[in-house]
């Protein structure tokens, strides 16, 4: 979406309708109306126009209605504002105005017009609404940002709504480099699009993408959240998600869990993000050798990470070389985790399943480390809420729903408990997937 659209010419460039006030002075009598004709809508109340303000005035407006010369019409123009007494000179000198600028395209010129009526107290509190919107877009489409932002702020405080004046206003503001300004702005053309009945994603798009240039990467977060809500879009999950990340502080396992879910969204999507799951899969010795080959075929295979780069080359190969016999050697494992009286033992041996894609067993395996409640390392930390957060992804990858959810809900701890959250979003759309596009 550009950040400065086109729209003010095409707004302000229109004449204002009905045949100017002034020419109500005129001594023309009322043409009496035929018999069966509808009766004509009724006449404005009579204006106080300076007797000075009729004589400039009539010729001028002649030349724009009845020679149909804007150009001589503007040409003379200066000899109105000169004979201006009043307020009502002043409003009837603006429409004239913004009525000759608009067959010559000339925004500056209606402007004056706009200036002109917005100083008069003849102008109702309507039309003084609409111009000072009027004179906002024309600053917008100039690039006269801080004019853009204080009359459409101005216009909108007054009740203009529409034109997507709240988007208008936090594009001015980011122009000018106040991104916490716009991103309030943007938010607010967000509700606005909610209460239209549909939310407005490049709003949201534009309003994550303002938050995190204000380094706000919590509140670009939480608009990407907003989407992935509502749509199963890797493109969605994998900002929510990236944006996520850099919002708060994780340790490795919890940042493979985070990774693990882009993954299974599809949304991995860089060099670096892989090389991160690598870094959470193997931050201590070559962990997982199952689950390192895969996402590392998996990268190669969509042409993200290259197998000539040396360091993905040489931890595939590593894992590779590992992958045999940890294969060979874990069906061994179970008997021996679930006899033991440590509850970390199981939830240890759990992940190595995981990482196989053996969901059954690392389910079993899990459940049997709670059933010893708690999970303590070797360090003595309790590590129930890192066994119950694998369980619950156990049970989504078995298309245990209801399960997952429930475990998920249990878990306590502030980073997980956020991840869980997103887990929770994914679970909701495989329980709901959106229906197949038709085919055409």
């Amino acid at each position: 979406m550009k950040l400065v659209s086109k729209f003010a010419l095409a707004l302000s460039l229109v004449a204002v309708a009905g045949a100017p006030a002034a020419f109500a002075q005129s001594n023309e009598k009322p043409k009496k109306e035929k018999k069966g004709k509808e009766a004509a809508a009724p006449v404005a109340a009579k204006k106080n126009y300076s007797k000075p303000f009729i004589a400039a005035y009539t010729p001028v407006a002649n030349l724009l209605n009845k020679t149909k010369d804007a150009a001589a019409a503007k040409a003379e123009f200066p000899k109105v504002v000169a004979a201006i007494g009043n307020d009502d000179d002043r409003y009837e000198a603006g429409i004239l105005a913004i009525n000759i600028g608009a067959p010559l395209k000339d925004l500056a010129f209606q402007e004056q017009g706009i200036d002109l009526l917005l100083a008069s107290t003849s102008t109702s509190p309507e039309l003084k609404k609409e111009y000072t919107f009027r004179k906002g877009a024309i600053a917008y489409d100039g690039k006269r940002f801080p004019d853009a932002e204080k009359y459409m702020v101005d216009a909108y405080n007054l009740g203009h709504r529409g034109n997507n004046i709240e988007f208008l206003i936090s594009n001015a503001m980011s122009q000018q480099n106040k991104d916490a300004d716009a991103v309030a702005w943007i938010g607010k053309a967000i509700e606005s699009s909610k209460a239209a009945g549909t939310v407005n994603k490049a709003y949201v798009v534009r309003a994550a993408n303002l938050s995190a240039k204000a380094k706000n990467y919590a509140g670009a977060a939480n608009f990407y959240k907003e989407l992935v809500v509502t749509e199963n879009n890797p493109d969605y999950w994998h900002d929510a998600i990236a944006f996520f990340d850099r919002s708060r502080n994780f340790n490795p396992e919890e940042s493979l869990d985070l990774m693990r879910l882009m993954r299974v969204t599809n949304g991995l999507r860089f060099q670096q993000e892989y090389a991160g799951y690598l870094d959470s899969l193997s931050y201590i010795g070559v962990r997982y050798p199952a689950e390192a080959v895969s996402v590392l075929e998996e990268g190669f295979n969509k042409g993200v990470i290259s197998r000539s780069n040396v360091t993905f080359s040489e931890r595939f190969n590593e894992a590779k070389a590992r992958l045999a016999e940890d294969t060979r050697t874990l069906p061994g494992t179970i008997a021996p985790a679930k006899a033991s009286a440590k509850g970390m033992l199981a939830s240890l041996t759990a992940d190595s399943f995981f990482s196989h894609k053996d969901y059954k067993t690392a389910k079993e395996l899990y459940e049997s480390a709670l059933s010893k409640a708690p999970v303590l390392d070797k360090d003595g930390v309790d590590q129930s809420d890192r066994t119950r957060f694998r369980l619950a992804m156990s049970k989504t990858m078995l298309a245990d729903y209801a399960g997952a959810k429930a475990d998920f809900a249990q878990i306590t701890g502030a980073n997980r408990k956020a991840i869980a959250e997103y887990w929770m979003m994914y679970i909701n759309h495989l329980e709901n997937p959106a229906p197949a596009a038709p085919v055409t």
